[in-house]
């Protein structure tokens, strides 16, 4: 039981997050889809504390997932999730914006932690 109560918990942050990280970046009128053109860096809302929000709640979502299931195997392949997540998407992510957005976006990743 104390496992679903967390999981609980680790899901409604996951959403919360991702719900102040979508109104963040709608404020900014950038792109919330990973795949379309960023237009701006967003460094209010949850982008005050993590450069990746978006991704924070996803993890978040799936590893509360994972304890409300109590299924061991989600756990499991969240740390091979998350190496693939970093290495596939953020640090793609993080090259096109630093091409992007240059000296503006390494002050910013300078001052705010990646997760």
């Amino acid at each position: 039981m104390k496992k679903r109560i967390r999981g609980i918990i680790l899901v409604l942050a996951g959403f919360a997050i991702a719900l102040f990280g979508a109104l963040a970046l709608r404020r900014a009128g950038t792109n919330i889809p990973p795949h379309l053109p960023t237009t701006q860096i967003v460094t209010d809302g949850p982008y005050r504390y993590s450069r990746n929000p978006l991704y924070l709640a996803l993890t978040l979502i799936y590893a509360g997932v994972g304890l409300i299931a109590d299924d061991l195997w989600i756990l499991v392949l969240l740390p091979p999730l998350l190496l693939l997540i970093h290495w596939g998407v953020i640090a793609r992510e993080e090259r096109y914006l630093e091409a992007k957005f240059g000296e503006t976006y390494r002050q910013y990743k300078e001052k705010v932690r990646r997760w």
